[in-house]
């Protein structure tokens, strides 16, 4: 299975997501920006028809 990755970010990036963090008690996660793969209109059928069964929603990226 292929995952986005975690976003390389600056030392100030960082603090200032822990600022956010702190300040809305939460925790977040910097991912790096996929890229959604183009698919053909029947792929997509595909892909919609196979998310009915198990109740998933599936997103296609380039790799």
């Amino acid at each position: 299975m292929i995952c986005m990755g975690y976003a390389s970010i600056s030392p100030e990036q960082v603090e200032m997501v822990k600022k956010l963090e702190k300040e809305m008690r939460v925790t977040l996660l910097a991912y790096a920006r996929p890229s959604y793969s183009s698919l053909k209109d029947t792929d997509l059928r595909r892909i919609q028809d196979f998310e009915k069964e198990p109740g998933l929603s599936l997103v296609a990226y380039e790799v």
